[in-house]
Formats: structure tokens, sequence, C-alpha cells
């Protein structure tokens, strides 16, 4: 469940009367993701219908919001896919609701992929590095949001969920991060959370990137390694090699990968798996996870086979 604060009808039509949409014909709640809440809001005026997404900003992203906004439009502006927000008839900032921030946002075509194939990842790696390329311009004011420390932190708060070997796993990649993070290997803006449910495809073209949450500075790599293990591995936790070079050939389109970068790679998806194991063991209420944490332990379980010792 991915939805934290419940909306009534009655709470969308007070906020819509903000915005010039018309009137609410229907709104239903998003419950994927851990972290917002999100929902699908469709208006009509006259004989035109509007379909939106409204987010309600959760936790520690409430202090994030306008500067999340401000790399949007910067992002925006140099011709990445990214939603634009609904322009209001009352105010120039989006209203609260239920007490938390909000953005409020056009609704883009296209869907989430079920089968991924090289020429989709050849255009997420491309639109990654026009990301990293054009974002050199942004001021960068938030830390990395999930550094070594976070990763020892939240390491030892979830040792009862884990098996012996599956810590020294989650131990070796915590290693690898801090010594990588001091490293001289090229760092700036990064998405952070470029799986395959924040990125819609219209008829095999890339036509949205979504969920703007976990930008921060870190290692570029970081944000190919993430992509690469949601986008290169299939069902049975198989490497799919031809999905993995295309999506690096994509890349270097806009930025060629240095050679201390290529080395590193195995190293960062290692990091990058364990990273979302441990954000995702966080999520037990109890009974059980809000995303499964295991399938990531199984990525870097088939990462370490390959990275030299």
């Amino acid at each position: 469940m991915g939805v934290y604060t419940q909306l009534s009808e009655t709470d969308i039509k007070d906020y819509l009367s903000h915005f010039d949409l018309g009137e609410l014909l229907y709104f239903e709640p998003i419950t994927t993701g851990i972290e917002n809440s999100n929902y699908r809001v469709t208006t009509r005026r006259f004989d035109h219908e509007f379909y939106s997404i409204l987010t309600l900003v959760e936790g520690e992203n409430t202090s994030r919001v306008p500067w999340v906004i401000e790399v949007m439009k910067h992002l925006a502006h140099y011709g990445l896919p990214i939603a634009q927000p609904r322009v209001q008839a009352i105010g120039e900032r989006n209203p609260i609701l239920a007490g938390k921030p909000t953005l409020f946002m056009e609704s883009l075509p296209g869907k989430h992929l079920e089968i991924v194939e090289p020429v989709h990842c050849r255009q997420i790696g491309a639109q990654m590095g026009k990301l990293h390329s054009v974002a050199t311009a942004v001021s960068i004011s938030h830390p990395i949001l999930f550094d070594s420390e976070w990763m020892a932190e939240s390491f030892e708060q979830s040792q009862s969920h884990l098996s012996d070997s599956q810590k020294q796993l989650i131990s070796q990649a915590i290693d690898y991060y801090e010594r990588l993070s001091t490293s001289e290997l090229p760092r700036g803006l990064i998405h952070g959370d470029l799986f395959k449910d924040n990125v819609l495809f219209q008829n095999d073209s890339l036509v949205g990137i979504l969920d703007f949450f976990h930008l921060s500075q870190d290692l570029w790599l970081m944000d190919l390694a993430i992509a690469l293990n949601d986008w290169c591995f299939d069902s049975s936790h198989r490497l799919l090699p031809d999905n993995s070079r295309a999506m690096i050939q994509g890349y270097e389109t806009y930025r060629r990968l240095e050679q201390d970068e290529r080395s590193s790679l195995t190293a960062l998806r290692m990091i990058a798996a364990a990273r979302f194991a441990l954000t995702r063991l966080q999520t037990f209420d109890g009974h059980t996870f809000r995303k499964d944490p295991f399938d990531q332990i199984t990525r870097i379980q088939q990462l370490a086979a390959e990275q030299p010792h």
C-alpha cells in the first residue's frame, strides 16, 4: 500500500477549487511506491477532460519540495520528458492538503513496461546521460540521501531479518561504498530511482520520467547501477547482457564512461542492490514488507559471483 493519507471526494474538490480544470469526474489512489501518497484525478471542463496526478508529500520529503520542483523545471527546460505542473487559478504555490505539501502535475501518456528490450534500455540510458549532463548547472543543496553511513545504520537495524550469508553480502557492499565514495569517480546530480515503474513508454518510445524525490548528489555511476539492476535482469534473476550493453551505449551518447567507472560498475551495482534491500527492509510492519527486499539481495548474490576478488 503506497498511500498514507486518505482523501475524501470533498478533500479533492476543495483542492481543485484552486485550479481552472472543471468538475471532478473521478479519483483513485495509486497504491504502488512506499514514500509519498499519490492519486489519479480526472476532471472535465466543458467537453475537455484533464488527467492529473496529485501527490501529497510525506515525511522527510516535505523539506525537499521547493528544490525538487526547481530541478524538475530545469530538466524539463532542456527537453527531458517530465510532467508539467498544473497552473493555478488562485495563488502561486500549490495549496497544503491534509497538512501536507502537494504537487499537482499533468498525467503523462504511456505505460510502465512489462517486457524490456534493448531498444528501451538504450533510451533510458540516453535520458540518464542527458540528465547528468544538463544538471551540472543545478545548484546541489542536498547531500547524498543514502550514503554509506545511512547504509551501515540501516544494516544494524535490519539484522533480525537476514541470514548470516545475507549479512555478509550487504556488509561487503557497504565496504565497497565506503571506499568508492571517497574515490575520484565523477559525481553530480542523480535521479536515484530509475526503476521501470518510474518510466513511461508509448509505442516503444520513452515519454515520461517520474518521481524525483530521490534526487541528490552521488556518484553518477550510482544512477546507472540502479537502472541496470532493474532493467537488465529477467524474472528468474538472470543477467540480460544485451540490455546492459544497450543502456550503457545510450548513456555514452551523452557522456563517456571513464575506465575507472567501467571497472567499478559491478561493485556499484552491488551497492545499489544493497541500498534498496535496506530501504525495503525498513518497511516491515510486523507481518510483511511493503516491497520485497529479498529480490534485491538475490541481485547482490548474482553480481558478487561476477565481481573480481
